[in-house]
C-alpha cells in the first residue's frame, strides 16, 4: 500500500525515514505534515507530534470541524484531552509505546515556556529511543528550537536527545519529520542526516545555502537552480520533493486536500469552539493515563548525570557517513520489502487488539451469561444440523456467549478461521437461515427465543 500525498505516492516505510518540511509561514508546512499523519493512520502506524504552535489538535476533527477525525490523544492546555506539564515526557513515551496510540503534544502555553518545552522533548526523545518496540513516526514543529544551528548553554541536552532520535532512530524503527520555516536555522549536521526534503515557498538567500549543502552532501542529482528559482513563486500547497536515496525522486508536487480539520487562526478570528465529541475511541487511554498522574517524590542524594548530558560536547558534531548511490530498481525493491514488513507488523498489532477485545468480552460473558436463558435442547439440535464446519463452530461460539454481540471478524478470530476465506459468507448465511442467530447491523448474537 502507498501513502497518497496528492500528486505523488510514497511507500509506507516512509514511517521509519527522516524528512524535512521547509517553507515560509502559510505555505503549507503543517498542512503537509497532517496529510502524512492521515496516511500513517490509514496504515496503522502510530505517530507523535510536538506542536508548540497548537494547530495539530485539528486531527481530532473531520475537515468541516464538526465531526470526529482521527482517534488521537491531545496533551496540552487549550484544546487538550490531558493537561500537560514539563515532567511528563518520559511518561508519555512509555504510554505511547505500551498502548500503541498516536498523540499530539501541544506545548503552546505550557508553564515554563521554551525551557519547559525543551526539557519535555528531551525526556521524551531519550525514553522513546530506549524503549521503542514497533515503528513510529515523530513530527517536530519549529525544529530549530530543539536542534538550532548554534548549540549553547542549557540546549545541549535537548540538542543531543533530538539529534540522536534522527540519527539513531532509523535503526530502531523511528522516523522523524522536521518542520521549520527556515532551512538555515536548523543545525547543518542534523539537516544533512534527513532522507527526504519537502520544500515549499521560500525566499531567503541563507536558506538557499543550507539547501545547497543538503544537496551536495547527498550527491543529489537534479537542476538545483531551477529548484531554487521556483521556490519564491510556488503556490500554496505546491512544492518539491527531493529524495535521492530513499525514493530516488526529484520532482515538483502538489499536496492533496486534508481529510481532517485545519485550524486557521486568521480566518477563525479566535471564534472557533471545540465541539463536544464522543471520545470512546480514546477514552480508555485518557482515563488510564489521567489516573496514573500521581506525582512521585524525587529521591534525595547526589544527582547522577545521564549519558546524554555527559557527552553533550562530544556529540555536538554528528558522526556522518557519505551515502552510497543505488539504482532506482534497488531503491524500489528495498522500499517494497520494508513496506511489506511494516504492513505485516501493523496487521499483527491490529489483530492482537481484536483478540484482546474478544477475550475481554468473553470474560465478561462468563460472569453474566446466566442472565440469558436459551434451551439447551434447541442449541443441541441446531448444532447437530450445522455440523463441525465454520457455521457450526460459529454457532457453538455464540451459544457459549449468548448475552453478547460479535462482529464477523471477532467470531472468525475466536474460532480460528480466516475471515476472507471463499466460503465464509456462505457459511454465515447458512447459520442465519436457521433462525437460531439474529443480526443487528454487523453484529451477530444467539437468538434467545430458541
Amino acid at each position: 500500500m502507498k501513502m497518497n500525498l496528492g500528486s505523488i505516492q510514497i511507500p509506507i516505510n516512509a514511517a521509519t525515514k527522516a524528512f524535512a518540511i521547509l517553507a515560509k509561514r502559510g505555505a503549507g508546512k503543517s498542512y503537509t505534515g497532517a496529510v502524512m499523519a492521515e496516511e500513517f493512520h490509514k496504515n496503522n502506524i502510530p505517530f507523535v507530534v510536538f506542536d508548540p504552535i497548537d494547530v495539530w489538535w485539528g486531527l481530532r476533527l473531520s475537515a468541516n470541524g464538526k465531526e470526529k477525525g482521527l482517534p488521537i490523544v491531545v496533551f496540552g492546555t487549550e484544546h487538550a484531552d490531558i493537561s500537560l506539564d514539563r515532567d511528563m515526557g518520559r511518561k508519555i513515551a512509555q504510554a505511547v509505546v505500551q498502548e500503541n496510540i498516536s498523540c499530539v503534544i501541544s506545548t503552546f502555553g505550557i508553564p515554563g515556556g521554551k525551557t519547559a518545552e525543551r526539557h519535555l522533548i528531551a525526556e521524551f526523545s531519550e525514553e522513546l529511543l530506549r524503549i521503542v518496540k514497533n515503528p513510529i513516526h515523530v513530527f517536530i514543529e519549529e525544529a530549530h528550537e530543539y536542534v538550532p544551528q548554534r548549540v549553547f548553554g542549557g540546549l545541549g541536552k535537548t540538542f543531543n536527545a533530538v539529534a540522536n532520535l534522527v540519527v539513531m532512530g532509523r535503526n530502531r524503527g523511528i522516523g522523524v519529520t522536521m518542520i521549520n520555516q527556515r532551512a538555515s536555522t536548523i543545525n547543518k549536521d542534523v539537516l544533512t542526516q534527513l532522507d527526504t526534503l519537502l520544500a515549499f515557498q521560500s525566499t531567503s538567500p541563507q536558506d538557499r545555502k543550507a539547501l545547497q549543502d543538503w544537496v551536495e552532501y547527498h550527491s543529489a542529482e537534479g537542476d538545483f537552480e531551477k529548484f531554487m528559482k521556483s521556490l519564491p513563486h510556488l503556490p500554496r500547497g505546491e512544492g518539491w520533493i527531493w529524495s535521492p536515496e530513499f525514493l530516488g525522486k526529484f520532482e515538483r508536487i502538489k499536496i492533496r486536500k486534508r481529510e481532517t480539520f485545519h485550524p486557521d487562526r486568521e480566518k477563525a478570528g479566535g471564534k472557533f469552539t471545540m465541539p463536544e465529541l464522543n471520545q470512546v475511541d480514546v477514552q480508555n487511554f485518557i482515563s488510564k493515563f489521567t489516573a496514573s498522574l500521581v506525582k512521585e517524590k524525587k529521591p534525595k542524594g547526589k544527582r547522577v548525570k545521564s549519558i546524554t548530558e555527559d557527552t553533550r560536547t562530544s556529540t555536538a558534531t554528528l558522526n556522518i557517513t557519505m551515502p552510497h548511490r543505488e539504482t532506482q530498481e534497488i531503491i524500489n525493491l528495498r522500499n517494497q520489502h520494508e513496506s511489506q514488513l511494516l504492513q505485516k507488523d501493523g496487521e499483527i498489532r491490529r489483530l492482537q487488539g481484536v483478540i484482546t477485545q474478544v477475550q475481554k468480552i468473553v470474560g465478561e460473558n462468563s460472569a453474566g451469561s446466566s442472565s440469558v436463558s436459551v434451551s439447551s435442547d434447541a442449541v443441541s439440535l441446531w448444532q447437530s444440523k450445522l455440523g463441525g464446519g465454520l457455521a457450526g463452530k460459529a454457532f457453538k461460539f455464540l451459544s457459549e456467549n449468548p448475552s453478547r454481540q460479535f462482529t464477523r471478524e471477532q467470531i472468525c478470530l475466536a474460532i480460528g478461521v480466516p475471515l476472507k476465506a471463499g466460503h465464509t459468507s456462505n457459511e454465515f448465511s447458512k447459520m442465519m437461515r436457521t433462525g437460531a442467530v439474529k443480526r443487528e447491523g454487523n453484529l451477530y448474537q444467539l437468538n434467545s427465543n430458541l
